[in-house]
C-alpha cells in the first residue's frame, strides 16, 4: 500500500479555508476560522498536509497546555527558538509575522481551555496572524459561548463524513485497485464514515490478497474481513 494523501471534498474545502485565511485579503475582518468533526474524519491529517505544503505551521495536540506551553510552540515552529517567557515569544510572533504572515493550526483546539482561546484571539488580533482552529463537536459550543471570539470567526466548516465515492478513490490511489459499489458499500457501514476503519480493512484485504494470490478484492472477503473483527 502506498502512503499517499487522498484529496477529498473534505480536504478542498479545507484547504479553501486555509488559503483563504493566509491571503493578505483576510486583513480586511476577522481572520480567524473553525473547524469541527468527529474523531477520525481526517481533520489532522488535511492540516499537516497543508502545513507540509503552504507555508503555515500547525501545532499539534498536547496533552498538558498553558498559554505559555503553547506561545512557546508558535514561536518555536515560526523561528526555531522556545523562549522561557511569554512576552518574549510575543515578540517573536510579532517579528515573525512582520517578516513572512503564515496561518497558524491549532489542533484539538476543543481541548483548550478559555484562558487559551482568548489568548489565541489576542494573538491573532495583536499581530494579525491567521488561525485556524480543528476541533471536534464541542468546539462549536465553546466558541459560541464566547461572543468576543465567535464574532470574529470569518469561516466555519463540519468534516462530513468519509463517502463511499471517498473509499472507491482510495483503493485506486494507495493500492493501484478497482472496487466496486457491492465492496465499498459494506467497508462504508463497517467505517460509521470515519477513516481509520477503512484504512485498517484495507491493510487487511491487502494482507489476504498477498497471502491468497487474488487478484481482485471480491465482497465475500471484505465480509470475511469485517466479519473476523467484529
Amino acid at each position: 500500500m502506498k502512503n499517499v494523501f487522498i484529496e477529498t471534498a473534505n480536504t478542498r474545502r479545507f484547504f479553501d479555508i486555509c488559503d483563504e485565511l493566509a491571503d493578505s485579503g483576510s486583513m480586511t475582518g476577522p481572520s480567524l476560522a473553525m473547524v469541527t468533526g468527529q474523531a477520525g474524519r481526517g481533520k489532522s491529517e488535511a492540516a499537516k498536509r497543508h502545513a507540509t505544503q503552504a507555508d503555515s505551521i500547525y501545532i499539534p495536540p498536547m496533552n498538558i497546555r498553558s498559554p505559555a506551553m503553547v506561545l512557546r510552540e508558535i514561536a518555536f515552529e515560526l523561528a526555531g527558538i522556545r523562549p522561557g517567557r511569554s512576552d518574549t515569544c510575543l515578540n517573536v510572533i510579532e517579528s515573525e509575522m512582520a517578516k513572512d504572515r503564515r496561518l497558524i493550526i491549532i489542533d484539538e483546539a476543543d481541548l483548550l481551555t478559555f484562558q487559551i482561546l482568548e489568548m489565541l484571539r489576542n494573538v491573532n488580533e495583536r499581530y494579525a496572524c491567521p488561525v485556524l482552529l480543528i476541533g471536534e463537536e464541542g468546539l462549536k459550543g465553546r466558541i459560541t459561548s464566547r461572543r468576543r471570539i465567535a464574532s470574529r470567526i470569518r469561516r466555519k466548516m463540519e468534516f462530513t463524513p468519509v463517502s463511499q465515492a471517498d473509499i472507491v478513490y482510495f483503493f485506486q490511489q494507495s493500492m493501484n485497485l478497482k472496487i466496486d459499489a457491492a465492496v465499498a458499500a459494506p467497508i462504508l457501514r463497517h467505517s460509521q464514515g470515519d477513516w481509520r476503519p477503512v484504512l485498517t480493512i484495507a491493510i487487511a484485504i491487502e494482507r489476504a490478497m498477498n497471502a491468497s494470490g487474488l487478484q481482485e478484492v471480491t465482497p465475500e472477503l471484505v465480509e470475511e474481513i469485517i466479519k473476523s473483527r467484529g
